[in-house]
């Protein structure tokens, strides 16, 4: 979690930002096998025959550049897929690619109840898991959350500061 004053696109007149987190690194492990799969079947067949198949040189240089794309994309998305909490709302950002970015905003006022999840051994020695931002409009389920519990607990305080929860539920019907 990055505690952090910065200004974002679309932010209104006095918001504050409070914190920004994102997705545990974990999410590019599918990109890691990919890429070490490409790099053991260009490497092995190198390795096997480089005497008598001297192009199987340039198919290394073609799989290194692939490689690089691939990883470069993956870093991209996780880096700049972002959650951004103010003082009055939360903004999922997800970059999707270099040229496709979405965005959701939702108020905190609006949030009924939150809840967290971390499951499998996965997400408990990494410390990662899933929360869930619960409203009348629909759910946010924002997945794979890295330092989850310490991510619940700082929605939970600024939620109840922004007049969300169920608290503020109880109080109109008392």
């Amino acid at each position: 979690m990055v505690m952090a004053n910065q200004d974002f696109a679309g932010q209104q007149a006095g918001e504050e930002v409070k914190f920004v987190f994102r997705r545990h690194p974990s999410v590019m492990t599918r990109s890691i096998i990919v890429v070490g799969v490409i790099l053991l079947i260009t490497v092995l067949p190198l390795v096997l025959w480089s005497k008598t198949a001297p192009w199987l040189w340039y198919a290394l240089a073609i799989a290194v550049m692939l490689v690089v794309v691939i990883i470069f994309r993956s870093w991209l998305r996780w880096y700049y897929s972002v959650y951004i909490v103010t003082n009055l709302r939360i903004r999922q950002q997800i970059q999707q690619g270099l040229f496709r970015k979405t965005a959701v905003d939702v108020y905190l006022d609006k949030v009924d109840n939150i809840s967290y999840n971390i499951s499998g051994i996965r997400g408990s020695l990494c410390g990662y898991g899933t929360i869930v931002l619960y409203t009348t409009a629909g759910d946010l389920i924002m997945t794979r959350i890295a330092d989850c519990e310490s991510v619940y607990s700082n929605l939970s305080t600024a939620i109840r500061a922004a007049g969300g929860g169920t608290d503020r539920r109880n109080n109109e019907e008392a």
